[in-house]
Order: C-alpha cells, then sequence, then structure tokens
C-alpha cells in the first residue's frame, strides 16, 4: 500500500510532483475518507477538491482494477472537477471520461461498461443509467457526492448511494459540501442517505488549518432607509397587516401579525394545501389559501423595497400585475387602492435610488484607489438587481452579470458556454467586476477576488459560508456586508451569523452518533499498480 508523504508538496506515486502543497488536515481527511465513508465539511477554498483527488489516488494507485465516479450537480461543476483532476493526478487521457445527457444512450452504456478509470458526471446521468440497468457499481471503489447538502428526497444523489451500497461488495463514500445546513433533522437526512459513518469538519480558525490560509476581514456598512421608502413601506405594510390579521382572526395564525415571519406563512400554505382535499367548508379554505398567498407576496414587496429597492420592486409590481388574472392573491393586491397609490408613488420616486447603491459604489471606488488591478464580486439574490447594479456601475469599470441557465420571466439566463467565457474573461483581467447572483456559489472555480461585497446579508449559511469563501485564496481577503437598518436586512444578518455557529454545534454532536453501516462483502485484496505502470503514467503527455 502506498502512503502519501509530506513534504513541502504532496508526494505519490499518482500525483504529479511539485503540484499540490502538502496541507496537514487535507492529508488527515483524505487518509480518513479512504476507510470509511466520510462527509467531508469545508468552507470554500480550502481544498475540498485536493482531497477527493488525493483519495482517487489511493483507491487507484492500490486497487487498480477498480474505478472511481466523480459526480457533481451541473455540468460546468463536472468539467471544473475533471480539468482539476487531469492537473493533480498522473492519468491517461483515454483512462477518463465525462458523460453528460447530451450523449446518446449507446454510447453512455458502452462508456460505463469499458475500462476508463474515472468517470466524471451529473448525478442525473448516472440515476437514469443505473434505471435502464445500463451498469452496475460493484466495481467502483469510490463515488464522490460534490456539493452533497443536495442529497435530500428525490435527489439523484440519495437513489445512487442506495444503489452502491446494494450492488458493491465494499463501497466507499465521500460527500463533500462547505455546509450541509443549521437544521439538525436535515443534516442527519444527509447522512442518512449517503450512509456516512464520518464528518470530518474544519474553519478557518481550527489550529491546523489557520497556518494555510489568509485572513478574511467581515465588515458590516450601515444605512438607513429614506423618507420616500418609509412612504412605500407603510403602505405595503397596512396590506400586510389586513391579510394577517384575518388569519390571526380565523384562528389559523395564533402569533400577532407584528411577529409573523416568512417562515410561519410558507408553514401555513403547506397545512392549508393539505386540509384542502379533506375540508367540508371550501369555500373557507380557498379565502384562507388567497390570503396566506397575499401575505407571502407583500412580504416579498416589502423586503425587495427594505433590501434592493424601487426598481426590484417595479419589476415584481408589473410581475404581479400581469398574472393577476391567474392567481386570486395577486387580483387581491391589484385591487386595492393602496395597491394603486403604491404605483402613482413608485412613478414618483423612480429616481430615487436605495442608499446601498451609493454605499456600493464608495466601496468599489476606494478598493481600486488601493488597488488598480483588483477584481470584485458583488452578490446579489435577485437577477434585476443585479441588472440594476452593472447599469450603475458600467459607466465607470469593465463590470459583467454573471447569472444562472434559466430564463425568467423575460430575463435570459446565461448558457453554461457563456459562463464558462465570462469566468475566462474575469480571470485574465477584462472583466473586473462580477455582479452575480447564486450560481456564482456553489463550486464554480470563479479566480480569487480581492473583495466581496454582499448587496445584502443573506439568512442561509450555507450562502454565506459559500461567498465568504470567495476571496483570500492567496492573500488576505475582504468581505463587507451592505444592510439598511431596521429593516429585514438585519433580521437576515443575525441569522446567517447564528446559523453557522449552530451548523458547528449540530456536526459536533452528530458524529458522536455515527455508526458504522454494514456491507455486502469484504474489503478487496490490494492489487497495485507495478512499477512498470506508474512508470509509464510518468511519461504522459496530457500534463
Amino acid at each position: 500500500m502506498c502512503k502519501l508523504s509530506i513534504g513541502k508538496f504532496i508526494e505519490h506515486p499518482l500525483i504529479w510532483p511539485n503540484k499540490i502543497e502538502a496541507r496537514v488536515y487535507q492529508l488527515n481527511i483524505a487518509e480518513k475518507a479512504c476507510q470509511k465513508n466520510t462527509l467531508v465539511v469545508l468552507p470554500t477554498a480550502l481544498g475540498k477538491t485536493v482531497i477527493s483527488a488525493l483519495a482517487t489516488a489511493h483507491f487507484l494507485y492500490n486497487y487498480k482494477h477498480l474505478r472511481v465516479l466523480v459526480m457533481a450537480p451541473t455540468k460546468p461543476l463536472v468539467m471544473q472537477h475533471k480539468e482539476s483532476f487531469m492537473n493533480i493526478l498522473k492519468i491517461k487521457n483515454s483512462d477518463v471520461a465525462l458523460l453528460t445527457g447530451k450523449i446518446p444512450n449507446y454510447q453512455r452504456k458502452r462508456i460505463w461498461n469499458g475500462n476508463f478509470k474515472i468517470i466524471f458526471a451529473t448525478p442525473q446521468v448516472v440515476k437514469n443509467d443505473l434505471e435502464k440497468n445500463f451498469f452496475s457499481l460493484k466495481d467502483f471503489s469510490l463515488l464522490i457526492f460534490d456539493e452533497c447538502h443536495r442529497t435530500r428526497k428525490n435527489y439523484a444523489y440519495t437513489y445512487i448511494a442506495k444503489k452502491y451500497m446494494e450492488q458493491c461488495p465494499w463501497p466507499i463514500i465521500l460527500g463533500l459540501t462547505a455546509s450541509p445546513g443549521a437544521d439538525e433533522e436535515k443534516v442527519k437526512e444527509i447522512c442518512k442517505a449517503l450512509f456516512i459513518e464520518q464528518i470530518e469538519f474544519r474553519v478557518e480558525s481550527d489550529p491546523d488549518v489557520a497556518v494555510y490560509i489568509n485572513p478574511v476581514n467581515v465588515e458590516w456598512k450601515f444605512t438607513t432607509m429614506p423618507s420616500e421608502y418609509n412612504e412605500l413601506s407603510s403602505l405595503i405594510k397596512d396590506m400586510l397587516n389586513e391579510k394577517l390579521a384575518w388569519l390571526n382572526q380565523n384562528c389559523l395564525i395564533k402569533k400577532k401579525p407584528e411577529y409573523v415571519t416568512r417562515k410561519d406563512l410558507l408553514k401555513l400554505g403547506v397545512e392549508l394545501h393539505a386540509r384542502l382535499e379533506s375540508s367540508i367548508d371550501k369555500g373557507f379554505m380557498y379565502s384562507a389559501i388567497v390570503n396566506q398567498s397575499a401575505a407571502l407576496t407583500l412580504f416579498h414587496a416589502l423586503e425587495l423595497l427594505e433590501t434592493q429597492g424601487i426598481q426590484t420592486l417595479k419589476a415584481f409590481i408589473e410581475k404581479i400585475e400581469k398574472e393577476d388574472l391567474i392567481k386570486k392573491s395577486f387580483k387581491t393586491i391589484v385591487n386595492d387602492l393602496r395597491f394603486f397609490k403604491l404605483k402613482q408613488l413608485l412613478k414618483i420616486y423612480s429616481d430615487k435610488p436605495h442608499p446601498k447603491i451609493q454605499l456600493l459604489k464608495s466601496e468599489v471606488e476606494k478598493q481600486f484607489n488601493y488597488k488598480s488591478n483588483s477584481k470584485i464580486l458583488i452578490f446579489t439574490q435577485y437577477r434585476d438587481t443585479a441588472s440594476y447594479i452593472v447599469e450603475q456601475l458600467k459607466p465607470k469599470y469593465a463590470v459583467e452579470r454573471f447569472v444562472g441557465q434559466a430564463s425568467k420571466n423575460g430575463d435570459l439566463g446565461l448558457s453554461q458556454d457563456k459562463q464558462v467565457e465570462v469566468l475566462n474573461r474575469f480571470r485574465n483581467g477584462e472583466i473586473n467586476i462580477l455582479v452575480a447572483t447564486c450560481i456564482a456559489e456553489e463550486g464554480l472555480d470563479i479566480p480569487s477576488v480581492d473583495l466581496v461585497i454582499f448587496y445584502e446579508p443573506i439568512p442561509s449559511e450555507i450562502r454565506y459560508i459559500q461567498r465568504k469563501g470567495r476571496t483570500g485564496r492567496k492573500a488576505a481577503g475582504k468581505v463587507i456586508i451592505l444592510a439598511t437598518q431596521n429593516t429585514y436586512d438585519m433580521a437576515y444578518l443575525y441569522a446567517s451569523k447564528r446559523k453557522v455557529e449552530k451548523m458547528k454545534r449540530i456536526i459536533a454532536n452528530l458524529n458522536k452518533a455515527l455508526k458504522p453501516v454494514s456491507r455486502l462483502g469484504e474489503k478487496p485484496a490490494l492489487n497495485p499498480l507495478s512499477k512498470e505502470e506508474v512508470e509509464e503514467l510518468n511519461l504522459i503527455s496530457n500534463h
């Protein structure tokens, strides 16, 4: 058996010399991951890909008759993994395959049953081909599930893990994520679905990690809502409180209107739809659903005004008007005289930007004065806001919008090829500011940036960790979070910080409770590559 050895760089027969910095925590995690089904929780930029490549090297070297399957949720991520592995590992091009749904069935079947050592694929393709009995997972020594926090309910990862445990005599699963979530039941669900036996969790402050990383300075910049915004906010709150009062009076929500949260309304929506079928009083149930749905819509409108600005709220109002014939809840809002007044005020105040925009421009200017060739990544939750920010920055800077593939409400998405092109332009300096939605949070190989700006705080600990990890890779990084006082921004700001701490506690407790899983057979006998086979790999020219 070949062990990884430590110098300044990792030394292993299947890893190119002077390629990977030897980080003790990565080596320790990789060695453990070769023994048991492991969930690796590491913030973005701490080397989840390196750990998966090290584990792959172990299995390909020691069990040359077995194969490795690497999965990621999207085609660009799968392609990125293939590129990273080819860069790290000594492996022939002819021993690697990439599978997507565009490849015809007969060809995919041939690839699955060929002699490829590593197969890279999206989980949807793997699941479909397993269901068609194109292949068996019995000869795969390792399955890698990237972005495995998605492993819930009907997601393809769940089906694949179950099949792997059923078909392979000695399965080893490696799940990778920046965060499995701050809900204990959801984390348990991931561990159960992936048959996890141990969790390897690190944060930047851990002693074995801190020595390798650059500090990331997080600053909060606060602003207040202008009086015009307060006028608009008051109208929306009046309409919202009326809907909430109706729900409260009819004993559907126990809390007073001022204490009701979006989560309460979402939960109520699920309950109402579940009760609809068996309810005798259908008229009342439909009224309840209309009021619940309208309240949720008004919650969203208020959030857009407070956290994004008039431009984004206007786009949402236009959507409501377009769809009021389809949705009864929209009709109740559109027919309200206060809604008419809201529209009039939006026209009057249309040139009144959210104060965050000026704050954003100021921080961007400061950064470029400090370092003229800076790279800045600006995150926002909404495409309309992303477009507006680009419009505001374009006169002075090389800036581009970066969004997902799907087209939404007439807003064209970016194809996967276009996404790659934009990232390449950002990497080579043609673009120095990227304004991104959540597409830039997960795994994609976005170059390390000098400054990350959150246009709004986010209540999700997963997204907070992923966004923050985009800076501080090669030098000290900086994160600025913009927030408006006395608005949803403040609630979300505290929620994400609370959830990160909660996630740490959940993982620590869960790790103690995890037990070994039963496997069908015995651990396979070592069947390492010969000296001659390793020598042959040293001569390959694809590196």
